[in-house]
């Protein structure tokens, strides 16, 4: 994080900067933004788990993300589903609603341009034990929703990220988790001005290239969210 943030872990730009403030400064806008976006949320309570600036602004991915959203009894589970250096995490929360026996978990993805939803791809070597295992879980995964049209491959390829994302939504809701995946997407970054509009188009388009059905999916969805500062970020910092 040296690189893309100050020795406090605070973020100089991009959707790092955008999360970290909206968890930590804009919260009550947020959480509104997500209840808005999701019916099951409405009335929902969020306790934010990462990135706090209590914390460093740290993010957690494997078991520590587990632990993170007290969900840690699950962690030989998820070793079974996916190797170590799985997905990091942007931001999570603890949800919590009205008339249900445990809390469900929010994993949350921050984006500032639409670039941002593309990258290298599976980086596990291939025939590795570690690519085997990965190809496994995202070919359950597509069975599991019921995507005939999307293919292992291409869920590998540059869309990766947002594949790797939706197999651990559903290995949560395999067992009975509740828990929501959201893309916060942030509009006007001036690191990398994007308008609302340009958001759905990449959108639609990022979902029509991993085969999604046009209808939404159970527990995914996205907020839209005007940008901030660094200097919002850091008012009343020590």
């Amino acid at each position: 994080m040296a690189d893309r943030g100050d020795e406090t872990g605070a973020a100089y730009a991009g959707s790092q900067l955008q999360t970290q403030l909206y968890v930590n400064k804009r919260t009550a806008a947020l959480d509104d933004a997500l209840r808005d976006a999701f019916a099951q949320l409405r009335g929902a309570e969020f306790e934010w788990r990462s990135p706090l600036a209590a914390d460093n602004y740290h993010e957690y991915w494997d078991k520590a993300f587990l632990e993170r959203v007290e969900l840690g009894h699950h962690a030989a589970g998820l070793k079974a589903f996916w190797p170590t250096g799985g997905p990091h995490w942007d931001a999570l929360a603890i949800v919590r609603r009205s008339g249900d026996a445990r809390p469900g978990v929010l994993l949350a993805e921050g984006k500032s341009y639409p670039g941002e939803l593309y990258g290298g791809g599976c980086a596990a070597k291939p025939k590795s034990l570690s690519r085997s295992q990965i190809e496994k879980s995202l070919a359950w995964t597509q069975n599991y929703l019921g995507f005939q049209e999307a293919s292992v491959e291409t869920w590998r390829g540059l869309l990766y990220q947002s594949a790797n994302r939706l197999a651990h939504l559903a290995w949560l809701h395999s067992l009975g988790v509740r828990a929501w995946l959201v893309h916060l997407l942030f509009v006007d970054d001036p690191h990398s001005p994007t308008t609302a509009v340009e958001w759905s188009r990449a959108l639609g388009k990022a979902n029509r290239e991993l085969g999604l059905p046009e209808t939404a999916l159970a527990g995914v969805g996205h907020v839209l969210l005007a940008a901030g500062s660094r200097e919002e970020l850091l008012a009343g910092s020590a």
